[in-house]
């Protein structure tokens, strides 16, 4: 039986993807603080790890285990790879959560492509320690691109979305809708892309089908320009929408992110992901019907 561990596994896309690759046979294990807890019960095993403590105990079990793959969803900077490479001694595979964030600019409607940023070339400064997300992501991948000694996938996702999303982004602009809030955009050129969270163990599952290694963008299709995400967002409500653009104010949540990923990769190598317009309206909906 193939072994997966997950840090970070009790719930939304980590519980998803334990109990994706539960069903394909795999003994998972999931890693987490302790401080949380999970629904999953004799399905999965667990290990109280604190990856900020080199000599926490669980790391003795993580060392001591073959595991065929890795998920690591939970590291924000180099120094919780740096202590996971220091302790993992036999993997098949690292999977690495990363973002769209490691991307700065705009493309458009092409959208990035993953060589738009290079972690083979990227070089930081080790000694900084406050720095923003995009940033911690990128010097995760540098890191991991220079010292793992085992294949490394970094998955690129965009906001990722679901109908138990515990951010409550997507609630946000459903609420704000239906009470006749103003919505803050911060310009009228951004393009909205996103991925369904319950398509992600299936990309998952085809990146070590497929032995796909470095960065790989992962999102749906056929995203919505701001005008038509407007437009889907007023027909799944029902309202008309009171919208500002105000690039000084802070931005409702998905302003922060108003630019799309190319997944030209992804289906060249075979994986053919869902159209946007196949999904999100009618997650939509569930929030406007479950209030």
């Amino acid at each position: 039986m193939k072994k997966m561990l997950i840090f970070g596994g009790t719930r939304f896309l980590g519980k998803k993807t334990a109990l994706h690759f539960i069903d394909l046979g795999y003994e998972v294990t999931i890693a987490t603080r302790g401080k949380s807890c999970d629904d999953l019960g004799d399905k999965v095993k667990r290990l109280i790890i604190d990856r900020t403590d080199s000599n926490h105990p669980g790391w003795e079990v993580v060392a001591s285990e073959n595991w065929d793959v890795i998920f690591d969803n939970i590291a924000y900077d180099w120094q919780s790879l740096a202590l996971s490479l220091e302790k993992v001694k036999n993997v098949g595979h690292y999977l690495f959560t990363s973002s769209m964030a490691v991307y700065e600019g705009d493309k458009g409607a092409i959208g990035f492509k993953e060589n738009d940023f290079d972690p083979t070339t990227y070089d930081y400064d080790s000694q900084q320690t406050d720095v923003s997300y995009g940033e911690g992501k990128r010097q995760g991948e540098a890191y991991l691109t220079k010292h793992a000694p085992f294949p490394v996938t970094f998955l690129r996702f965009p906001i990722v979305l679901d109908t138990d999303d515990y951010t409550e982004r997507l609630k946000f602009y459903i609420e704000h809708a239906l009470n006749h809030q103003t919505i803050i955009f911060k310009r009228q050129a951004g393009w909205y892309g996103f991925v369904h969270a319950s398509e992600i163990p299936l990309a998952i599952e085809h990146v070590l089908e497929q032995h796909i290694t470095g960065p790989i963008n992962i999102a749906s299709t056929e995203p919505y320009h701001f005008e038509k995400f407007l437009e889907i967002l007023a027909n799944t409500t029902e309202q008309s929408l009171e919208y500002e653009i105000d690039s000084q104010q802070a931005p409702s949540p998905f302003s922060h992110y108003d630019t799309i990923l190319n997944v030209d990769r992804l289906m060249a190598s075979g994986f053919k992901p869902s159209i946007q317009d196949s999904w999100l309206p009618d997650t939509m909906r569930y929030y406007v019907q479950n209030r």
